[in-house]
């Protein structure tokens, strides 16, 4: 017999809810087993099209040191996407259709919402470079320098693979480095980490906020950029609060496609312009006062959006009661 319950308010089911952990463990497997299986898909796809020199070069393939390395490291991160975050997730909805809600696809109601999402990204990026270099000021005991060293080295070697991964001269490229860099993770991460994981660890917890909070930790521990978790990890609840008061996945998909595509543009046209990712990285710092602009702008979009989407949820709870 169907029932309702209570934590999944206005969906039916046929069975009940499963624990939080049971849903945790069913990702984690999914995540795991699909990933195994596009690995092996890219490494397939790799031998077809590069032949057995591919096989010899294993050593460069992941660093992309050679042009062949390159290619198919954008073949291997291609695929990953998919295999780590979007398949699983929608896995994970298709096998507990019956116990509980994921992913919630319907459009933004309203419309504005979504205008509002990609201001508050256009108006952050000066408020998230500066916790990005508080965050670089960091520094651990001396009792870990040896963990430190190795966050360093592991930073540097993520920046290089971006670079490696980021750099193109043609439009083509462009538009490739878009898709597998914007709208990839953009829709892949948001699907596990806020579409997924954030109502999993909501209904463990019996707190939204904590749902968000951890998520958003999780989704910025992943990327390895230890010197980058500050703005990652806010950025992550910043998302998480889009689904939560917007009621929407693709709040968030939007949002997080506009933070990456800006930063792929925008390092794209600073190449053509003969800068070196050096001198890219090395821009001088904004003037202190463009932080507190840029602060007040989100608080603001913040605040807007968190009004228009109660102001909506009320609206629309009212039409429900009276139905």
């Amino acid at each position: 017999m169907s029932q309702i319950y209570e934590k999944s308010k206005g969906f039916t089911y046929k069975y009940p809810e499963n624990h939080p952990i049971v849903s945790l463990i069913y990702l984690l497997m999914l995540i795991v087993a699909s990933s195994l299986v596009f690995t092996l898909l890219a490494f397939l796809i790799g031998f077809g099209l590069y032949g057995p020199g591919l096989l010899g070069n294993l050593s460069s393939l992941m660093t992309g040191d050679t042009t062949m390395g390159l290619k198919f490291l954008k073949l291997f991160q291609t695929l990953s996407s998919i295999g780590t975050f979007v398949l699983p997730a929608l896995l994970l909805k298709y096998i507990e259709r019956n116990r509980t809600h994921y992913l919630n696809f319907s459009a933004p109601n309203p419309k504005r919402l979504m205008i509002i999402a990609l201001l508050i990204m256009l108006v952050s990026s000066p408020f998230l470079e500066l916790t990005s270099l508080i965050n670089q000021q960091m520094q651990l005991p001396d009792f870990l320098s040896d963990m430190e060293s190795w966050m360093k080295a592991k930073e540097m070697e993520m920046a290089q693979l971006t670079e490696k991964l980021l750099y193109t001269s043609t439009i083509s490229g462009l538009l490739f480095n878009l898709f597998m860099i914007a709208v990839l993770p953009a829709i892949g991460e948001e699907l596990v980490f806020r579409g997924c994981l954030q109502p999993i660890f909501h209904r463990w917890t019996n707190n939204i906020h904590a749902g968000i909070w951890i998520s958003a930790i999780l989704f910025s521990a992943i990327h390895i950029q230890f010197y980058g978790f500050i703005p990652r990890m806010l950025m992550g609840a910043v998302f998480g609060y889009m689904l939560y008061w917007g009621k929407s996945i693709w709040l968030p998909i939007i949002a997080h496609f506009m933070n990456n595509a800006t930063a792929v543009i925008y390092t794209f046209v600073l190449l053509k312009q003969g800068k070196s990712f050096e001198e890219i990285n090395n821009e001088g710092v904004p003037h202190w006062s463009l932080y507190i602009v840029s602060a007040f702008f989100l608080a603001f979009f913040i605040y807007r959006f968190w009004k228009l989407s109660k102001s909506q949820n009320i609206e629309t709870n009212t039409i429900q009661n009276l139905s």
